[in-house]
């Protein structure tokens, strides 16, 4: 498996936020370069979604920095054969995520219970292992070709193929939080130098990546947000990598 030997150089890796009308920031993300790790997490339920999205990210990045990489790790969930070792890491950390969100949730009402959609995400050489479960999108840029490797699952998306985008977005089918059993989707994928991949959380619309993808760089990304921060209805969230 010579693409998990050879590893790809990370040009850049940028996270970054936009507050928009909504008063409550309910998105978290957290970026480990050097590790090649990479997460994001879009919360709902109002100051409980908050806290869900952030429990979410640093138990599955926990989870992660122990496990990712090690050949003789002994997985405690469930061993996939169709998956690499970084693609069964995802998929197990997703679902320890879930325990420590269900816990959290286990003596609050319904209406003080927080969820989040979660992608988490795993370099390992040129294997990308990604794993998504809510309303988050994941895009990849190979020269001028955009493919989106993750969409939302909703039940609106599922029920209507034409649905636009954003329609029923936040209402996912599977979240962190909400659920004793989820099957996050996963995609493993080798990349090539010069490809670029968005994680957004769903309050990133087309235009908004349009206008990423459209930039030289990551030098020109803070005068960017500041021009259009004030045109940004939602709460917003990307990580933004670049090979």
């Amino acid at each position: 498996m010579s693409w998990v030997k050879k590893r790809l150089p990370l040009r850049f890796a940028e996270g970054f936020q936009i507050q928009g009308s909504q008063p409550l920031q309910e998105d978290y993300f957290e970026l480990n370069a050097d590790r090649g790790i990479f997460l994001l997490a879009d919360g709902f339920g109002g100051t409980p979604g908050r806290s869900a999205a952030e429990l979410s990210v640093k138990s599955a990045r926990q989870f992660m920095e122990q496990e990712a990489g090690d050949l003789d790790a002994t997985l405690p969930f469930e061993l996939r054969p169709y998956y690499s070792l970084a693609g069964n890491v995802l998929l197990n950390a997703i679902r320890f995520a879930n325990e420590k969100v269900l816990l959290m949730n286990r003596d609050r009402s319904w209406e003080q219970s927080g969820g989040a959609s979660l992608v988490a995400g795993y370099l390992e050489g040129r294997l990308l292992s990604i794993a998504q479960v809510g309303s988050c999108r994941i895009h990849l840029k190979r020269g001028e070709v955009i493919k989106e490797l993750v969409a939302p699952r909703s039940l609106l998306s599922q029920v209507n193929p034409f649905l636009e985008e954003g329609e029923g977005d936040a209402i996912p089918l599977m979240s962190i939080g909400t659920s004793k059993r989820l099957e996050p989707e996963i995609s493993e994928i080798e990349l090539r130098p010069g490809d670029e991949i968005l994680i957004s959380s769903s309050g990133v619309r087309k235009e908004f990546r349009e206008g990423v993808r459209a930039l030289p760089g990551q030098g020109a990304l803070p005068e960017w947000m500041d021009q259009v921060r004030n045109r940004v209805w939602s709460n917003s969230s990307m990580i933004w990598l670049g090979f």
